[in-house]
C-alpha cells in the first residue's frame, strides 16, 4: 500500500527536482532496507497524513496542522541524512586500508580491475566494498573504468572518496602510474583524517561550555549559596 501511494505520486513528477533529491539521498545512505524511491515517497505521504491527524484531532487549527504535516513528511529524509552521515563515517574509516591493498595488488602486477576484485572477495562486507562491487559491476556490464568511478563518486557523500575517484579518472586518462598514485592518496587521506580529528578535539571545550553553563555551576551556585539563603552558613 505505502509503494503503491509512493508511485501514484512518483507518476505525477517523473523528472521532479525532489525525486532527483530522494534518488540521491538514498544512494548516500546505501539504499537501507532495500527501499526504493517509491516507498519513500510513501512513507512520507504517511508521515504527513499521521502529523496532520494527529494535530488536528488535538484542535490545533488546519494552519498548524498543515504545517505539523509537512514537517513530519520530512522525518523520513532525517533518517536517510543520519544513516548517510554513519555510511560516510564507515567509508573514510576504511578507506585508507583499502588503498593500502590497492597499491600491494597493482604493485605486484595486477590491474586495477582485478585488484578490486581481489579486495572485494577477500575483505570483510563495508559500504566502501559494497561501493567497490558495485563498480565492479559496472564495469564488467561494459561500462568504462571512469564512467564506473563517476558513478560512484555521484553516489557516495565522503569528500575522501570523491577525491580518490576524481584522481583515478585523471590517472587513468593521463596513463600514469595507478600504485603510485595510491600510495600517494593513502598517505594525504590519512593526513586529512588526523586534521579532521585534531580539529575535533580543539572545539571539544567550546561544546562544552553549554553544559557547564546551564547544569553545573547552577548546581554548584546552589550548593555555595542555598544555605546562605536558607539563614544558614556556609
Amino acid at each position: 500500500m505505502v509503494s503503491d501511494l509512493g508511485t501514484a505520486i512518483c507518476r505525477l513528477l517523473p523528472r521532479h527536482k525532489a525525486r532527483q533529491d530522494s534518488l540521491q539521498r538514498l544512494a548516500a545512505a546505501g539504499y537501507p532496507g532495500n527501499l526504493t524511491v517509491q516507498e519513500l515517497w510513501g512513507w512520507r505521504c504517511v508521515a504527513a497524513l499521521l502529523g496532520w491527524l494527529v494535530l488536528y484531532l488535538f484542535h490545533a487549527g488546519m494552519a498548524l496542522a498543515g504545517l505539523g504535516g509537512y514537517l513530519c513528511s520530512r522525518l523520513p529524509y532525517v533518517w536517510l541524512t543520519a544513516a548517510g552521515s554513519k555510511r560516510e563515517a564507515a567509508i573514510c574509516r576504511a578507506l585508507p586500508g583499502v588503498l593500502d591493498l590497492l597499491v600491494i595488488c597493482t604493485g605486484a602486477g595486477l590491474t586495477f580491475d582485478a585488484a578490486v576484485a581481489v579486495i572485494v572477495e577477500k575483505s570483510r562486507p563495508n559500504p566502501l566494498i559494497d561501493e567497490l562491487r558495485l563498480v565492479l559491476h559496472h564495469m564488467r556490464m561494459g561500462d568504462s573504468r571512469q564512467e564506473a568511478l563517476r558513478r560512484m563518486s555521484l553516489r557516495t557523500q565522503s569528500a575522501d572518496l570523491r577525491s580518490v575517484c576524481a584522481t583515478l579518472i585523471q590517472a587513468a586518462q593521463l596513463g600514469t602510474s595507478i600504485s603510485s598514485t595510491l600510495a600517494l592518496l593513502a598517505n594525504q587521506i590519512r593526513i586529512n583524517q588526523a586534521q579532521r580529528a585534531e580539529a575535533r578535539a580543539n572545539q571539544a571545550p567550546v561544546k562544552l561550555l553549554f553544559p557547564l553553563v546551564f547544569f553545573i555551576f547552577p548546581s554548584l551556585l546552589v550548593v555555595l549559596f542555598g544555605p546562605v539563603f536558607l539563614g544558614g552558613t556556609i
